[in-house]
């Protein structure tokens, strides 16, 4: 068996035109997530730059590793330890970040990435041995919000980096335009497929790759078939999707690190979850819905859940209630 190296799986989220959105706070206190099982290891690789910026570097570094943690509370009935080669650039393109992990190459086979493989054996079985489990490669190009106050014109850089890390946990695919896997295997012959590859059906149902690992030629053109044309047909993710296939981003041109390995951005309830293919400014969701928590559980991840959210003090929830005694409540009036 080869292994694919990490950067072969870097799949990446795009930017839109920036958009002027306020983000809102509601008054209150968060829920702060549970501790997780899953820990995380950072490897820098750009001394001097980027997460090792002088100024900003340690807060980008403190940003990382509290979405690093979010995640994890999702996945706290799993142990493991989870190291990743991190590198940072700035570039004016679209892409904002890109993260993945490497798979065994068997033809014939839909494979875990090692991270994932990590996680689902609690840490027993380690792919990659000495190198790291995984890749984040990062564009400090553009304005990012750091904290939890993001700006209108800034990008959200813990919901973009739990959205990258959840791609090196094996929430995205193999097929690369024309159908052909990542080593080239075109449509017709046995390929080496993502777990994630082995629920994408078309808009029927069909499955875009048989059992055995090929690629049915004649779904080629789904790939590009624009919204609903792939869908994702595994059973907890239709089950939280209302009985109906999970649609996939597949646009009408092909795009590089992002057809069929997210959600799709053109159908209106997918396109501001967690792993849609683009983001805009301002404050975004770093929670994992129902559709996407059903779509882990299929491609492995049994054992996934929503964090309890933590109960709030009762002595909080009277300085709370006086707070709201001296400022007042507002209530709009008919006409008189």
């Amino acid at each position: 068996m080869n292994i694919i190296g990490n950067k072969d799986h870097g799949k990446s989220l795009r930017k839109t035109k920036p958009v002027i959105m306020a983000g809102v706070l509601a008054f209150g206190l968060m829920a702060q997530p549970a501790q997780a099982a899953l820990t995380f290891s950072f490897n820098y690789l750009n001394p001097g730059e980027g997460f090792d910026e002088p100024a900003v570097g340690l807060d980008r570094k403190a940003a990382l590793n509290e979405a690093a943690g979010m995640l994890g509370a999702y996945f706290s009935n799993y142990t493991a330890n989870l190291t990743y080669d991190v590198t940072s650039y700035s570039i004016n393109k679209d892409t904002l970040a890109s993260a993945g992990s490497g798979q065994f190459s068997v033809p014939g086979s839909f494979q875990e990435t090692v991270v994932q493989t990590k996680i689902l054996t609690n840490g027993a079985t380690d792919g990659n041995g000495a190198d790291a489990d995984g890749i984040v490669n990062w564009n400090f190009f553009y304005n990012w919000g750091l904290t939890d106050n993001v700006a209108a014109n800034a990008y959200d850089f813990k919901k973009v980096a739990i959205h990258e890390l959840l791609h090196s946990f094996g929430f995205a695919g193999n097929i690369n335009d024309g159908g052909v896997d990542n080593e080239g295997i075109a449509p017709g012959n046995q390929g080496s497929w993502a777990t994630f590859d082995n629920f994408l059906t078309d808009a029927s149902g069909n499955r875009l790759i048989d059992t055995n690992g090929v690629f049915d030629s004649t779904k080629v053109a789904v790939l590009t078939g624009g919204s609903g044309s792939v869908l994702f047909n595994g059973a907890n993710a239709v089950a939280a999707n209302g009985g109906a296939g999970v649609n996939i981003f597949a646009p009408t041109t092909w795009t590089v690190g992002s057809s069929a390995s997210h959600l799709d951005d053109d159908t209106a309830a997918l396109a501001e979850l967690l792993m849609a293919s683009t983001v805009s400014t301002g404050l975004k969701t770093r929670e994992i819905s129902a559709i996407e928590l059903g779509i882990l559980k299929d491609i492995g991840y049994t054992q996934v859940a929503a964090p309890a959210a933590v109960p709030v003090p009762s002595a909080v929830w009277l300085m709370l209630s006086g707070l709201m005694g001296v400022f007042g409540v507002n209530r709009q009036r008919k006409p008189a």
